[in-house]
């Protein structure tokens, strides 16, 4: 029988980066690896905390992290109709039958996050496609302020762990774990600063419908190359009826086109309920 594995979940914001820390460091049990899912394109400031990451790794000893770029969603979206290229949907905006604005289902999350990295972990196992993984925990960094974003896991084999709430989930039971250090995102972001740590923005891919127009505003007077990603993004998706989508699509609720949109940066709330493996 393998050793089961502890395993971290590393989206390369506020609160994965510092659970990444805080377990390299001693403060939580060392994980045994911890793996980072790229969809294709987020914000380039994620990139370069990336390569900032690997590099504190290697001089501090920290925990291996593995970057898996198996699949590209940003290219897929630019791509619809590219050969051999399955159709998954982001959870963009359209007008929906009974002529409301409503979002399509997302299969992103799963497809380009969740399975990318449990491949990771069959891989660390020596597993070939197919074999059953053994007992595995998982390490997700979802802070108190957020706990109706924790999940059970699908899969018999795997354990959720949430060290900044101090639970534990495993399909339909729960439980707390002995180490956990329950925090907020607020006191995570205080324990980078007072540590030196640099703060990492917000991980998400740069097209996310899921996203408040302050923030939107932002990305097109700071960052245009990512807004510009967005932008192709929107326009590509905008005509989706080869995949069974009739009305047209687009990344802000709006139904407008997002380069032509004036945002209103007081509009600061996220624009929906992101799943628990995006933006920590």
């Amino acid at each position: 029988m393998k050793r089961s594995l502890s395993i971290l979940s590393l989206g390369l914001g506020v609160q994965s980066v510092a659970m990444y820390y805080m377990s390299s460091l001693g403060l939580f049990p060392r994980a045994d690896a911890a793996i980072v899912s790229d969809p294709g394109r987020e914000r380039m400031l994620t990139y370069d905390y990336l390569e900032h990451l690997l590099k504190w790794q290697e001089a501090h000893n920290g925990i291996p992290i593995i970057v898996r770029r198996e699949k590209n969603l940003f290219d897929d979206l630019l791509n619809p109709g590219k050969e051999g290229k399955r159709f998954a949907s982001i959870p963009a905006f359209t007008m929906s039958s009974n002529s409301r604005v409503g979002m399509l289902r997302r299969q992103c999350t799963s497809e380009y996050k969740i399975r990318p990295i449990d491949n990771a972990i069959r891989d660390l196992y020596g597993l070939t496609k197919g074999q059953r993984r053994p007992e595995t925990t998982v390490w997700k960094g979802i802070t108190t302020d957020e706990l109706d974003r924790m999940d059970h896991p699908r899969q018999g084999w795997k354990t959720h762990i949430y060290p900044f709430t101090g639970f534990y989930f495993k399909k339909e039971v729960w439980g707390r774990i002995a180490w956990g250090n329950p925090m907020s995102r607020e006191q995570v972001v205080s324990w980078l600063k007072h540590n030196n740590f640099p703060v990492p923005v917000k991980s998400a891919c740069v097209f996310c419908p899921y996203r408040s127009d302050s923030s939107w505003a932002d990305l097109k007077e700071n960052y245009p190359d990512d807004f510009q990603a967005a932008v192709a993004v929107d326009e590509s998706i905008r005509n989706s009826m080869s995949k069974g989508i009739k009305n047209p699509c687009y990344l802000h609720r709006s139904l407008k086109p997002l380069s032509e949109i004036q945002f209103r940066k007081s509009q600061d709330l996220w624009a929906g309920d992101c799943s628990s493996n995006c933006h920590l």
